[in-house]
């Protein structure tokens, strides 16, 4: 049995707030500027992560046919929470979303499924981090908030295989934006693809994997989940 809620949210908000208020301070090692992390996108990330939470409760393979569309429910949180109002607001640019996620031949969610099915042995920090190279590089795979919906995704797969999800600390902040910043400037097509990508996602893999934190830190008990055997 699948518990209905696992992460420790409050811890989660604990290290969003801390890079928040460093987040100048932090932002003069990025080698991009980035947009400012208001109370705004910090809550809709925290509800991003209740999100992501609730798909690995229930067992949710966003990886299937049938459930790729909760990928717009992930960008769409990020963008602009679970607010009705805003969601109204956000009307046109959802629709936007969902029309080039679908639509785009290049860049659009055929080619991160594509993708993932060709991977889909591969560890785990080596599907994740492939998973957001697809999701970030050129066409990326939302219109905005690509960062943060792809890393979403990225912590979604790792809970489900039983491991804590990615959180953006004090400590991780550069390693995350640095390379973030030069998978977003990569394209996903060409030759220079075909040498370019595979050392960026091994790059990714090991920063995931080197920084992933004590289970204790981000979860609320023990998780009871079967020892991971490989796959989603």
């Amino acid at each position: 049995m699948f518990a209905k809620r696992r992460l420790d949210l409050a811890a989660i908000e604990g290290a969003l707030r801390e890079v928040q208020g460093r987040f100048v301070e932090l932002s003069m090692q990025f080698t991009e500027p980035r947009d400012p992390f208001t109370d705004e996108v910090l809550q809709n990330v925290l509800q991003g992560y209740a999100l992501i939470d609730e798909y690995v409760a229930q067992d949710v393979d966003l990886f299937h046919l049938q459930h790729l569309n909760l990928m717009l429910e992930i960008n769409a949180t990020v963008l602009c929470g679970k607010d009705s109002a805003r969601r109204i607001e956000f009307a046109q640019h959802l629709e936007a979303t969902e029309a080039h996620f679908f639509n785009n031949v290049e860049g659009g969610i055929k080619d991160l499924y594509n993708w993932y099915c060709a991977y889909r042995s591969e560890s785990v920090w080596k599907r994740a981090a492939g998973v957001y190279v697809r999701v970030l590089s050129k066409p990326q795979l939302f219109i905005e908030g690509n960062h943060r919906s792809g890393s979403l995704i990225v912590s979604y797969l790792l809970m489900r295989a039983g491991l804590p999800p990615f959180v953006l600390t004090l400590d991780n902040a550069k390693g995350y934006f640095n390379p973030s910043s030069v998978i977003r400037n990569s394209a996903k097509h060409g030759v220079k693809s075909l040498y370019e990508l595979p050392k960026i996602k091994k790059k990714y893999a090991a920063f995931l994997e080197d920084q992933s934190p004590d289970p204790r830190k981000f979860f609320l008990y023990e998780r009871k989940l079967p020892a991971y055997q490989g796959g989603a």
